[in-house]
């Protein structure tokens, strides 16, 4: 007898383990999913990814058709979603895909754990609003390649504490394909956990080294293209500047600079103490209430952890010797950044679950922290996350208050693909919500180091002297200084880029005049809109 396809996903819901990822995919969804939409991160993947797919959409815009050689598997798979579904539709596939891949991979490391799902749930919504230490790394988040290369580099660990090396080597290998930091990190990491395992756990290398380099098979062209790249004389930078420090300290210094990360250096502390009780408690042998496996498990799980604060620690002495950050441009930080936290979460609520199972007033709590202190933590969560947007989410998507009028009048004043000259930032969404071109922006970085120089350069054009890169610190204070230089340019500077990058409308700030003989558009904005006489 034929059963009907809504009967198969029936019986397949009540299955437990589907039943349970469901759950969880649905809380991390209504934490995770509303928050930062088409912000920086999103703003830069998405137009790249339909530019890679369709190269007439925007093909003035200088930085979307540069080559993004090390993500290029997931531009191609996201660029035919986007193409298929536009933006917002699309932006939500894909990250609901790699939320449900993560959802998978870290409910099979709980069950690895015993860590039962309204642990988990809890677990989740602790470390979901600041889920990295200090240097603002992230698993959850926008729709990037990353979020697939945790969620990959989690099913390899639990694949190698059962014993399936292939299977593990190559998801480890699949991980590298979607972010080679991610995934070279936690597939070195693991081979090292493997290596000091494996008198513990049998692991054939040989077959988990052939699978891994099959799946990495996205990694070998980026990976010679950037070998072919070092091996090429540097180019002469504005004020013999380094590629390095335009991409580590000027760019980067949130992620890669530890002196820049002020009171982050707290979080850092109080995780690290609280991981490090875990792991005393751990190497003690107190574990005698988990079954023999479980406490392995959180052992091998530690352990991971401690393995990625190497590159960490390495990355923090590099500092000290390193000025223009060469090392650092490797990214040191990245994985324990997050893995820690995530690891300090987990083991904690596995030993609160064990407190609480022992309790002798353990009913009446174990009867309410269902129904009642778990959804509380988990729509708090939300709230923090998102700020707020959990509870609009049609407006996750709407255009900033302040840029909307200006973003109206430019779509209904310039023809679709044409470019125009806005402040070097501030404008990473443009393309995204106006379907037009710019000239740069200091939040778009290149995939290829070569290609820092003309993108500084024309940082410099914009703002109008070279000695502004460096007239500061770096990051979001840098990107301020570029746009206050902007501000003060005067209309003949404005005119002179107008015709140097040939564009079909000009945005300034509120009171700043553009090219002589161009018109304001009446928009009322703090930004200002001006058309040449052409367009009148």
């Amino acid at each position: 007898m034929e059963t009907s396809l809504s009967d198969q996903v029936g019986r397949a819901c009540r299955h437990p383990r589907i039943r349970q990822g469901l759950l969880l995919l649905a809380a991390v969804s209504l934490v995770v999913l509303f928050a930062d939409c088409f912000d920086t991160n999103e703003a830069d993947k998405l137009p790249l990814a339909l530019q890679r797919l369709q190269p007439n959409w925007l093909p003035g815009d200088w930085y979307l058709n540069q080559a993004q050689p090390h993500q290029w598997l997931f531009l191609d798979l996201a660029g035919r979603v986007l193409s298929q579904l536009g933006f917002v539709a699309g932006s939500l596939v894909i990250r609901l895909s790699g939320y449900a891949l993560w959802c998978w991979g870290v409910l099979v490391l709980a069950a690895e754990l015993g860590l039962g799902l309204p642990w988990l749930l809890a677990a989740m919504a602790l470390w979901l609003p600041r889920q990295g230490m200090v240097a603002g790394e992230w698993m959850l988040g926008s729709a990037e390649p990353k979020t697939f290369a945790y969620a990959l580099v989690l099913l390899a660990f639990v694949s190698w504490r059962r014993g399936r090396s292939g299977l593990g080597g190559l998801q480890a290998g699949l991980a590298c394909s979607a972010h080679v930091l991610v995934g070279g990190y936690g597939a070195l990491t693991l081979a090292v956990l493997a290596w000091r395992r494996a008198s513990q756990r049998r692991c054939r290398g040989g077959l988990a080294l052939a699978a891994a380099l099959v799946g990495a098979f996205a990694l070998y062209k980026p990976v010679l293209a950037r070998v072919a790249e070092l091996a090429m004389p540097e180019p002469v930078l504005p004020q013999g500047l380094s590629l390095a420090w335009l991409y580590v300290v000027f760019r980067h210094p949130h992620h890669l600079v530890p002196s820049s990360w002020g009171k982050g250096w707290l979080v850092l502390m109080v995780v690290l103490a609280g991981w490090s009780v875990l792991g005393a408690w751990l190497a003690r042998g107190t574990v005698k209430r988990l079954p023999g496996h479980q406490a392995q498990a959180c052992r091998d799980l530690w352990l991971w952890s401690a393995l990625a604060l190497v590159p960490f620690g390495v990355g923090l002495f590099a500092t000290l010797v390193d000025a223009d950050g060469v090392l650092l441009q490797l990214y040191p930080f990245r994985l324990a950044d997050t893995l820690v936290p995530l690891t300090l979460v987990l083991l904690g609520a596995r030993v609160l679950q064990i407190l609480v199972g022992s309790c002798a007033r353990r009913s009446r709590f174990r009867s309410s922290f269902p129904f009642v202190v778990l959804p509380a933590l988990v729509l708090v969560s939300a709230w923090l996350t998102s700020r707020g947007a959990v509870l609009r989410p049609s407006q996750a998507f709407a255009v900033p208050e302040e840029k909307a009028p200006l973003y109206r009048a430019l779509m209904a004043s310039t023809p679709p693909g044409s470019r125009v000259l806005t402040p070097p930032g501030g404008f990473s969404d443009f393309a995204l919500r106006t379907s037009r071109a710019q000239v740069v922006q200091f939040r778009q970085v290149p995939g290829s180091l070569r290609l820092l120089d003309p993108w500084s350069r024309r940082l410099v054009d914009l703002a109008g002297a070279e000695a502004v890169l460096t007239g500061g610190p770096g990051g979001a204070v840098a990107e301020r200084r570029l746009m206050a230089a902007y501000a003060s340019l005067s209309v003949l500077d404005l005119a002179t880029l107008a015709r140097r990058y040939d564009v079909s409308a000009v945005v300034t700030g509120e009171g700043q005049k553009g090219p002589p003989g161009w018109q304001r558009a009446p928009v009322v904005s703090r930004w200002w809109l001006w058309l040449p006489p052409s367009a009148r």
